[in-house]
């Protein structure tokens, strides 16, 4: 791939920063962006990646979506995908996709997503092993706040992080009453 991904391209990056015996990849702050995941989501060494961090490197929806059909990235334990464009497209296809159903770490902080986007995510029958969630500085107000509270696959959740997201009182009391949240040991929502 000959488009350099800050001042490197994202071939060298994988190179570089992809230890096959660690199973991790940390990309964060390389700002690859959408075109980047794509290389990324077709590398057959990547099929024992558990953890990706992805956090600020302005991807979109489009990028969302090509990890969440790629055949060899399917076994993810841990996804950062903090301070990047997603949107209620991109938390649809995390939320949709068999191959996010080993996550049980997702970081959504300081994206786009909205009301839809956080009921896609509450509905998951994928997201069963989800344990923290964080979707703080996001868009999920009441609505959003409402589908996590009334979510009944969200079981494993232990951690949640809506702080930010224009949410009322009410919409925090819903949230702390919820008994479809029951093992939740941390809700941060201010």
């Amino acid at each position: 791939m000959g488009k350099p991904f800050n001042d490197q391209p994202v071939d060298v990056l994988v190179k570089e920063l992809f230890n096959e015996g660690n199973q991790v990849l940390d990309l964060r702050l390389k700002y690859i962006g959408d075109e980047g995941v794509e290389f990324l989501v077709v590398l057959e060494k990547l099929a024992d990646l558990n953890e990706l961090n992805l956090e600020r490197n302005e991807i979109t929806d489009k990028g969302v979506r090509a990890l969440a059909e790629s055949k060899f990235i399917t076994r993810l334990k841990r996804l950062a995908l903090e301070r990047n464009s997603i949107g209620d497209d991109g938390a649809r296809a995390i939320g949709r996709c068999p191959n996010f159903s080993h996550l049980n770490r997702l970081n959504l902080w300081k994206n786009q997503v909205g009301a839809e986007g956080a009921k896609e995510l509450a509905n998951s029958v994928n997201l069963i092993n989800l344990s923290r969630l964080d979707l703080a500085q996001n868009r999920i107000g009441d609505e959003g706040a409402k589908a996590l509270a009334e979510n009944t696959t969200l079981t494993s959740l232990q951690y949640l992080d809506v702080f930010g997201n224009g949410i009322t009182e009410e919409g925090i009391k819903i949230l702390k009453e919820s008994v479809n949240l029951k093992n939740l040991q941390h809700l941060v929502v201010e």
